[in-house]
């Protein structure tokens, strides 16, 4: 009896060895299955010309979801019909179909109106003028699900963009923020090339998500990243983080 409860225990201690040696295979496996499954997508749109790639996988669904690098690309020479020139390059890192990570942007893109003036001598003239520029180089934003985290000082088209503090886990700000919007210039163009750009400030808020009494409701909730003329769905949606408004002063 004594030797067969011996037997017993040994034969227990080796099928747990061997279980145990078995699930690093097991896990590798499983991984290596994992990173099988990421797919890449990439097209060029026949109308705009304006190129996609990103990595992907398909959930229990078959829906594709974002997973991994993401790039967009275009560029459209100016013509008279055209409300909008220039090119964008965008980068971005997807973790199940939210951003996550740094997105660089690199952009020269302008939306054109008409301008109508008078001539003494020659009549009525004629001519485009910009009235949003998008100008970045190198501009490099850090995305934690879908929003803005830490500190950030940039300029897109007509708004600026300005943090002091920092951002929780919960996309929550705790500092002060601020909204600009560019001032209206006689030239765009060459406020631009001087650095000599005007703004006036929309909003700002100082916030403190451990200390609050409400939440705030900014002009503007997301910064958009796209092609011009593509749908809303179409584009890239990086959210300013939530502004809980400070009971003291920061």
């Amino acid at each position: 009896m004594k030797n067969r409860f011996i037997l017993l225990i040994v034969g227990a201690l080796f099928t747990t060895l061997c279980y145990s040696g078995g699930m690093p295979d097991k896990q590798k496996n499983k991984k290596e299955s994992s990173k099988q499954k990421i797919q890449v997508e990439e097209f060029e749109d026949r109308n705009t010309g304006c190129k996609i790639r990103y990595e992907y996988y398909k959930d229990a669904n078959g829906k594709k979801v974002k997973h991994g690098k993401f790039t967009r690309k275009w560029s459209m020479e100016k013509t008279e019909r055209s409300l909008w020139s220039g090119s964008e390059n965008v980068t971005a890192t997807f973790a199940h179909d939210k951003i996550n990570g740094p997105v660089v942007i690199n952009c020269e893109k302008f939306k054109w109106k008409r301008k109508s003036e008078f001539i003494k001598g020659k009549g009525r003239k004629i001519t485009f003028v910009p009235s949003e520029a998008y100008v970045a180089h190198n501009l490099r934003l850090e995305v934690k699900n879908d929003t803005l985290a830490g500190s950030f000082n940039f300029a897109l088209g007509n708004y600026k963009y300005e943090a002091l503090g920092s951002v929780n886990e919960m996309g929550e700000m705790k500092g002060k923020y601020t909204l600009y919007r560019l001032k209206e210039s006689d030239d765009l163009l060459r406020d631009l090339k001087k650095g000599e750009q005007n703004w006036s400030i929309v909003e700002q808020y100082l916030c403190d998500p451990d200390y609050t009494y409400q939440d705030a409701t900014p002009k503007i909730t997301e910064v958009q990243l796209g092609y011009p003329g593509t749908s809303r769905g179409e584009h890239l949606h990086i959210k300013i983080p939530r502004l809980r408004l400070s009971m003291n002063s920061l």
